[in-house]
């Protein structure tokens, strides 16, 4: 069985998500920053807890393992979706949680992966690359996203929207910069998270605008925006397999902190 938290008792399980912290989306719903919702064992002592961001793709799984709060929580996923199958991606900490969701995805189109996480701490130094001929930078704003004639504007949208609940929220607590060709949107690179001194960013570049330095710039942009508003670090998830991301990661001067396991797919309810 599962119960609804009420936000008011989000600290009470911060404990259950202690070996999560490098996931920004965790802290920013534990902190009432992001919306969200976490499900959990027992209302009165929780000691397995489900957390869902705004983005109700990503399932964070904390505490204890409870195979019956798996259950009802995707279920009721499945559910809400109106969806035949529910796209996810799960996180786990503890190895604990490894038996547990191989059966709960035992029958399920599931399969395990591996992200990356990786973290810089200080500003970068210049660049000495020049970018394209005709590649502007600039920063995100209201009136750019208002620009109904720019290229790629419904992409750098839906890109805010996976992680912001709403660009009144992504506006409150993050920013972003863009590179621009004349009237088309070729990359962009978002502070998506923030807590506290921490920020998390997030990294796209249209396909005939890669391995041109381009994704470089704009981390260098972004990290240094972040630094001056008193960021301490900064972070950068991707999955093991993204070759281009952990170059430009590297490149840009993050450090690789650790690998982490997730189970991905799509999720639909089994015949009884």
């Amino acid at each position: 069985m599962s119960f609804l938290l009420a936000p008011e008792k989000y600290v009470s399980i911060c404990p259950l998500f202690e070996g999560m912290t490098y996931h920004l989306s965790v802290m920013t719903v534990l902190a009432g920053i992001l919306p969200g919702r976490i499900y959990v064992d027992d209302p009165v002592n929780p000691g397995s807890a489900v957390l869902i961001p705004s983005n109700q793709h990503r399932i964070y799984v904390g505490g204890s393992p409870e195979q019956s709060l798996l259950d009802d929580v995707m279920h009721m996923l499945v559910q809400q979706s109106l969806a035949e199958n529910y796209g996810f991606v799960m996180y786990y900490a503890a190895s604990a949680w490894t038996q547990p969701l191989e059966q709960l995805f035992l029958k399920q189109e599931a399969f395990t992966g591996w992200r990356q996480f990786y973290r810089l701490r200080e500003p970068l130094t210049p660049l000495d690359t020049p970018l394209p001929e005709h590649i502007t930078i600039r920063r995100i704003d209201e009136a750019m996203l208002a620009d109904t004639t720019l290229i790629n504007r419904q992409s750098l949208l839906e890109e805010i929207h996976s992680e912001s609940p709403s660009l009144e929220h992504f506006f409150s607590h993050h920013f972003g910069f863009s590179a621009q060709d004349g009237h088309r949107l070729v990359a962009w690179c978002l502070a998506e998270y923030h807590y506290q001194d921490r920020y998390e960013v997030g990294i796209e570049t249209i396909e005939a605008y890669q391995r041109k330095g381009i994704a470089t710039q704009l981390t260098a942009a972004v990290s240094r925006h972040a630094f001056a508003r008193g960021a301490t670090e900064i972070g950068w998830h991707c999955w093991a397999t993204n070759t281009p991301s952990i170059a430009t990661a590297l490149k840009s001067g993050f450090e690789k902190v650790l690998d982490y396991p997730v189970y991905y797919g799509q999720y639909r309810q089994l015949p009884t």
